[in-house]
C-alpha cells in the first residue's frame, strides 16, 4: 500500500504549529494508509513581502513559481512529493500555495487565506463557514467548530500516570495564559485565582498541577508566592521555548481548568475528553470568532465557562457533551477526504520527484 505523505508548513509560532500539526495527526490517525508526516519550518526573508508573495503564488507562471521558495528561510524539503500540504499562518501561506501548484498536489490552509482566489486552496479549515464568501470558497471551506491541536490523548495519559503514582491526592490541572483576544487580567484577578485554587484544594482534597505560558508574566510571581506544596503538587513556570511540555499535566488532571484567552490551550484541554472549565478575568471584551468559538464549546457542553471570581464556588459536575470532541474530528476528517481524495492512493504519485532546486534549503 502506498505511503500517504503529509507536509506541515509552519512559522515556528506554537499556536500555528499546534493547529497545523493537529490536522496532520487527525489524518494520520484515521487514514487506512501508512502515513509519513514531515514538519517544515519556514519564514519569509522579508516579512513585508508577504502580500506580494501571496499574489505571485496564486497567479505566477511555473518559472516564477520555482523561484518563490527562495524567498524563505526554511528547512530542507523532503525528496518525495507530498499527497497533501498543510499550513497555518500568513507567513507560510504563499509557500503552501506555490508548492501545491508546482507539485500538483492538494493543499489545506487553516485559518485566514488573505484574499487569495478560491482555486489557490483545496481546503480552507476555519472555525465556522463564512456564508458571505463566494460559492467557490464555500465549497472548499470546512467549519471545524472546534480548534484542532497537536495533543495526543494516549501520549498525555501515559505521562500523566507517572504523576498519579507519585501524588498523595487526586490532581486537577490549571493552564494559565494572559492578556490577549480581549481579555485583560489584573493583579486582583491573579490573587483571586490563588485564593480559589487554595480553597478548592482544601474543600475537595485535591492538589493542583499548574502550567503558565509566554503571556503569563503578570501572573507568575503572584501564583508562585501564593501557592505551596499543600495545594500545588507540581508547576511549570514558562521560561521560554525550552520550557517543559504540559502534556503530563493534561494526562494526570481529573479536571482541567484553562484561562479563556487561548483557544489553543482550550482545545488541548478539550481534546482530553475530561471536564473542562474556562476562566475569564473581571475585564473581558470578547467578540468575533473567539467569542463564537468559546460559546460553541459551552453550548456543546465541552467546557463550563466561569469568571475567575466565580471559581471559588465551583462544584464539580459530570455532564456529558452533546457531541464529543472525537465526533467533531471524525466529521472534519471525512470532509477533508472528500475535498482532497487522500483516502485513495494516487495512480502515478510514486514516480514524481521534486526538482533539486526545491529540496535544498
Amino acid at each position: 500500500m502506498s505511503v500517504l505523505r503529509l507536509w506541515v508548513l509552519h512559522d515556528g509560532k506554537p499556536g500555528h504549529y499546534s493547529q497545523a500539526l493537529g490536522v496532520a495527526r487527525l489524518i494520520q490517525q484515521r487514514s487506512q494508509r501508512p502515513c509519513e508526516m514531515r514538519a517544515i519550518q519556514a519564514k519569509p526573508k522579508l516579512k513585508l513581502a508577504n502580500h506580494a508573495l501571496r499574489f505571485l503564488a496564486a497567479r505566477a507562471g511555473a518559472a516564477l513559481l520555482r523561484c518563490l521558495p527562495l524567498a524563505y528561510r526554511r528547512e530542507a524539503l523532503p525528496d518525495e512529493v507530498p499527497d497533501l500540504i498543510i499550513s497555518f499562518g500568513g507567513n507560510v501561506l504563499a509557500l503552501n500555495v506555490a508548492l501545491s501548484r508546482l507539485l500538483d498536489c492538494p493543499n489545506l490552509v487553516v485559518g485566514n487565506c488573505y484574499g487569495l482566489p478560491a482555486d489557490s486552496v483545496s481546503v480552507n479549515l476555519t472555525a465556522f463557514v463564512d456564508r458571505a464568501r463566494s460559492a467557490d470558497w464555500q465549497r472548499r471551506n470546512i467549519g471545524s467548530q472546534v480548534a484542532l491541536c497537536k495533543t495526543e490523548r494516549s501520549h498525555c495519559e501515559r505521562l500523566g500516570n507517572l504523576l498519579w503514582e507519585q501524588s498523595p491526592a487526586p490532581l486537577w490541572t490549571m493552564l494559565v495564559g494572559g492578556p490577549g483576544s480581549g481579555y485583560r487580567y489584573s493583579d486582583d484577578d491573579w490573587r483571586a485565582l490563588v485564593v480559589a485554587m487554595a480553597q478548592l484544594s482544601r474543600r475537595y482534597g485535591i492538589r493542583w498541577l499548574l502550567s503558565t505560558s509566554r503571556r503569563s508574566a503578570g501572573a507568575a510571581e503572584i501564583l508562585r508566592h501564593g501557592l505551596n506544596e499543600e495545594n500545588c503538587f507540581a508547576s511549570i513556570y514558562y521560561r521560554g521555548p525550552d520550557s517543559p511540555s504540559a502534556d503530563a499535566f493534561l494526562g494526570a488532571g481529573e479536571r482541567l481548568f484553562c484561562t479563556e484567552d487561548s483557544l489553543s490551550m482550550l482545545s488541548e484541554a478539550v481534546a482530553m475528553g475530561k471536564p473542562v472549565v474556562s476562566l475569564r478575568p473581571a475585564r473581558a471584551v470578547v467578540s468575533g470568532t473567539h467569542l463564537r468559538a468559546v460559546s460553541y464549546l459551552a453550548d456543546q457542553r465541552l467546557i463550563e465557562r466561569l469568571s475567575i471570581g466565580e471559581l471559588v464556588d465551583y462544584q464539580p459536575t459530570d455532564i456529558p457533551p452533546l457531541r464529543s470532541y472525537r465526533q467533531h474530528l471524525e466529521t472534519i476528517y471525512q470532509q477533508i477526504c472528500a475535498l482532497t481524495a487522500i483516502s485513495a492512493p494516487p495512480a502515478t504519485r510514486e514516480s514524481i520527484s521534486l526538482p533539486p532546486s526545491l529540496v535544498t534549503a
